[in-house]
């Protein structure tokens, strides 16, 4: 016996693949993560996201700094007891960390072109002058973990290093404005079939010298074009009040039709599924904050966004 729950140990740190994806549901309809959710000291990892030692294959156990460490690992990365955090990496000698995720198209459609933006913040300096370190992205379309599949490079999306001039090792802030770059692209050209999966994926290569730390904040995806979408718009929609407050939400259009809506977490994860009754559905079971509501009428289908106080 245990051996077997050695073994089961084994297989559970090996793999990464047991994510449940992040689901998109609609052209322009972005997920977004701060990474604030991970806490000032918490080291799980937040849906949909994780990281391995590209190494061993393994999934890494995520640390907490305030940038201060020169062990090579993912983190949960912020000034200390600061809610305000980003999923950072840092390599060394015996690990080469790759912090990603993975999405599931819900679409409806073939997704063609992908939009991605997202914020490096540098948390470390880098202590060789010699070598401006990258953390490269990639991205997968038959991946089923970070550590398998076919991966195209986006080099637009790498993680540069911003200070190149210093090489003393020291921890700095990222949220400051001289530690942190804005980064963005569109991925066009792609094939990404309705209910398949892509992942995404920063890798961290070992460099010469010490190495810097690097995360990322601030992040947003979203479904840009699709495939053979037509005109899907549902004549004089309506939806009110919003923000609601009192547990139920109207929708009207110029049709009598019944509406079905699905509400949405901004995880992608559905969270209510209903059909209008006399223009009103019941939300009361939502929790206060930020939705995305589809609601479909007569074969046509629209999304907006729905707050709750």
């Amino acid at each position: 016996m245990k051996k077997l729950y050695t073994l089961s140990i084994v297989l559970l740190t090996t793999l990464s693949f047991g994510q449940t994806p992040i689901s998109l549901i609609g052209v322009n309809v972005p997920y977004s993560e701060d990474f604030s959710g991970m806490g000032a000291s918490s080291t799980d990892f937040l849906p949909g996201w994780t990281a391995i030692n590209v190494n061993t294959g393994t999934t890494l156990t995520m640390g907490v700094t305030n940038g201060n460490t020169s062990t090579g690992n993912a983190y949960n990365v912020g000034a200390t007891a600061d809610e305000e955090r980003a999923f950072g990496t840092l390599a060394d000698a015996t690990v080469t960390p790759a912090l990603g995720a993975v999405f599931q198209n819900n679409t409806g459609s073939v997704v063609t072109k992908l939009a991605i933006q997202t914020r490096m913040e540098q948390w470390k300096q880098s202590g060789n002058l010699g070598v401006n370190e990258t953390v490269a992205f990639y991205y997968s379309l038959n991946a089923t973990s970070l550590s398998d599949g076919t991966w195209t490079a986006v080099t637009a999306l790498n993680l540069n290093e911003k200070l190149t001039t210093v090489n003393t090792n020291l921890a700095v802030n990222g949220n400051l404005s001289a530690n942190y770059t804005n980064i963005s692209n569109i991925i066009s050209g792609l094939n990404w079939a309705n209910g398949s999966n892509l992942w995404i994926k920063w890798v961290d290569n070992n460099d010469a010298g010490a190495n810097g730390m690097y995360a990322i904040e601030n992040f947003t995806i979203s479904a840009n074009q699709v495939l053979g979408v037509k005109q899907n718009t549902i004549s004089g929609l309506n939806m009110y009040p919003n923000p609601v407050s009192n547990g139920t939400l109207y929708i009207t259009s110029n049709s009598s039709e019944a509406k079905s809506v699905s509400v949405y977490d901004l995880l992608g994860k559905q969270v209510l599924n209903a059909k209008t009754s006399n223009n009103a559905v019941n939300v009361s079971s939502l929790k206060g904050g930020s939705y995305i509501v589809k609601i479909t009428e007569d074969g046509k289908t629209d999304t907006k966004k729905l707050i709750i106080q």
